[in-house]
């Protein structure tokens, strides 16, 4: 994890990064994949939110909201990612949101899949309220008029 004892991490810091963190890998895998549509995108956003994450995991304390902390760090690391290409992934529900703009496609997903509040995504995200209710809206509109074909 880190390099030379001034990084180490203490037993209660281990066991905070297993208990609150490292069981939501999956969650940022399933964002990264939303937001690139692609298995490997997915894959690189995990990666690179969790080096993110460890850069300055002592800072963290069990105070900290993991979900909210891990979807910050995921939307810097698909700032960062963004403009690499991937393979698409041919799953029919990642198929189905490619209408949707990223950012609305995040939104969504912060709201509906991480169960986070509007006024957590606009902060996390670095959006106003309105707009990202109004990116909400239009992901939930395109939703509901859209067939997913399995």
């Amino acid at each position: 994890m880190a390099q030379g004892s001034a990084n180490a991490l203490s037993e209660n810091q281990i066991a905070l990064y297993t208990d609150d963190y490292y069981e939501r890998s999956d969650l940022i895998f399933r964002f990264g994949a939303l937001l690139s549509l692609s298995r490997e995108g997915g894959e690189r956003l995990t990666e690179e939110t969790f080096r993110m994450l460890m850069e300055d995991f002592q800072k963290v304390t069990p105070a900290t909201n993991a979900v909210n902390l891990l979807m910050a760090l995921a939307w810097k690391a698909w700032q960062k990612l963004k403009s690499e290409r991937f393979h698409e992934w041919q799953n029919p529900l990642i198929q189905s949101m490619k209408g949707l703009a990223p950012e609305a496609r995040a939104v969504l997903f912060a709201s509906e899949v991480a169960g986070l509040e509007i006024s957590e995504i606009a902060r996390l995200f670095g959006t106003d309220e309105q707009q990202t209710r109004r990116q909400v809206a239009i992901a939930n509109k395109y939703i509901t008029g859209t067939t997913i074909r399995v």
